[in-house]
């Protein structure tokens, strides 16, 4: 009886689950006191607010919402929760919230939002996260964005350390879009379309950013001031991109920090304009020649200064 009445309160401190759930919503626990939510399929608001109304006053590590179809989330709805972090996944939304601010009651516990393949039928703003104080990683995929405007500046105050906006149609970033983000550590805008890029669009100095992936875009060249003031950058990734050669002036100033540097399927004519390279490069480095077919394929770790002619 002892071990048996042990074996019960062990199992109620490390399930933090209820016991009455309510789909769409279902409980998986995580650790001591803490779960895993998945809501799948929800199609109605009030059924959606009812069967996470169960989970108030517990500690849920992530929220998944998924292959959902809803007007909206409740201003409400999140009232009383602990969420650390919400993903939304493969879902409609004709708007995120039936206010103007979005995820009401999330302001503290918040640390990280993902919105992965999701449509938001009547558009959404920067501004509606703005209040989301606890928030410092932001990740967006196949979000529907085709431009970076000015209004992205609506979110700079918070403490995000992690941006990723990625796999869209985004070809177009304001000068200034991410200069006011001081706190940014990695930046990713992976898989777009863009194809101009300007010093001012960072911060300056950017001290903390430390990581910038641009793979996957349409990126020809790279303004000579692009990588100044960024003392902390170890990891620059720009695979996938139109860019022939690499300035020795662009790369100087972040170059020996570097501690990755991938510029792997770009059409790069390797000649005396690459010879800076020779002499030393990061220790992860990835890419490889183009041009001239003496070359091709060769990597860029390998090329001998001697190899490399105009």
């Amino acid at each position: 009886m002892f071990f048996a009445l042990v074996g019960i309160l062990l199992l109620s401190l490390v399930s933090a689950c209820p016991e009455d759930i309510i789909p769409p919503c279902s409980c998986r626990p995580i650790g001591t006191k803490t779960n895993e939510v998945t809501c799948t399929g929800a199609d109605d608001v009030q059924t959606f607010d009812r069967s996470l109304a169960k989970y108030r006053g517990e500690s849920i590590r992530t929220l998944y919402v998924m292959d959902s179809y809803l007007l909206y989330f409740p201003s409400k709805v999140f009232e009383g929760l602990n969420i650390e972090k919400l993903h939304l996944i493969n879902s409609n939304f004709r708007d995120f919230s039936d206010s103007e601010v979005a995820f009401e009651g999330l302001e503290n516990s918040l640390k990280s939002l993902v919105i992965q393949r999701c449509t938001v039928f009547d558009g959404w703003t920067w501004k509606e996260l703005g209040q989301l104080k606890s928030l410092t990683w932001l990740k967006t995929v196949k979000a529907g964005l085709d431009i970076i405007d000015s209004d992205i500046s609506d979110i700079a105050h918070l403490n995000l350390e992690v941006l990723e906006l990625t796999q869209d149609t985004v070809s177009y970033i304001d000068d200034k879009a991410f200069s006011t983000f001081a706190n940014l550590k990695v930046l990713s805008l992976k898989m777009n379309q863009i194809s101009k890029l300007k010093r001012s669009m960072f911060p300056n100095p950017a001290r903390e950013l430390s990581q910038i992936n641009l793979s996957y875009n349409e990126i020809e060249r790279l303004p000579e001031d692009i990588f100044t003031n960024m003392p902390s950058l170890i990891s620059l990734i720009l695979g996938k991109n139109k860019l022939l050669t690499l300035d020795e002036n662009t790369f100087a100033p972040a170059w020996k920090c570097l501690n990755k540097f991938d510029i792997s399927d770009n059409p790069l004519r390797c000649d005396c304009g690459l010879k800076w390279i020779s002499k030393g490069h990061p220790k992860t480095t990835r890419g490889a020649c183009s041009q001239p077919p003496s070359l091709n394929g060769t990597k860029l770790a390998d090329v001998k200064a001697d190899d490399l002619r105009c």
